[in-house]
């Protein structure tokens, strides 16, 4: 399986987060740029604890094929874990620290691992790979909302 850019980009994700975090002013943390998505300081927390919510798909779907995980209502999420009240910073350094933890356990995968199928409940059926690169492609979308944030 070839995962050599799946893992440069998921090893990368978090130090963009880190110089991005860095940057926008703690003015700009409640700010809406949009009114269909998060501010800054929801769109961070939100980020950080995704990373729990996916490393857990990875290890069901790889222990259990043909299982299904549960999409979630993230704007509810959002309300029920307080993401309004919590630091930006602090939920960078949460989201590092998970990130690690991805990383190892999708480097221990077997080319049978990768391969594997699971069902989400939203998306339908998926790899274990899909879920590695849907992670990424989430990084992606919430970097360059970030970059909205930005001086």
């Amino acid at each position: 399986m070839q995962t050599t850019y799946l893992f440069k980009g998921l090893e990368l994700s978090p130090k963009a987060v880190e110089r991005i975090v860095a940057r926008v002013p703690a003015s700009a943390y409640d700010t809406k740029t949009d009114p269909e998505r998060f501010t800054f300081r929801e769109a961070m927390a939100h980020l950080a604890e995704w990373e729990q919510i996916n490393i857990d798909r990875l290890h069901q779907g790889v222990a259990e094929p043909g299982c299904t995980v549960q999409g979630f209502d993230e704007g509810q999420f959002a309300i029920d874990h307080n993401y309004a009240a919590l630091d930006p910073v602090v939920q960078a350094k949460f989201f590092a620290d998970k990130r690690v933890e991805t990383i190892a356990y999708l480097r221990t995968l077997t080319d049978e691992d990768w391969a594997k199928v699971f069902y989400h409940s939203e998306r339908g059926e998926q790899t274990v790979f899909e879920q590695a690169m849907t992670i990424l492609g989430h990084d992606m979308y919430h970097l360059e909302q970030f970059t909205e944030f930005l001086p």
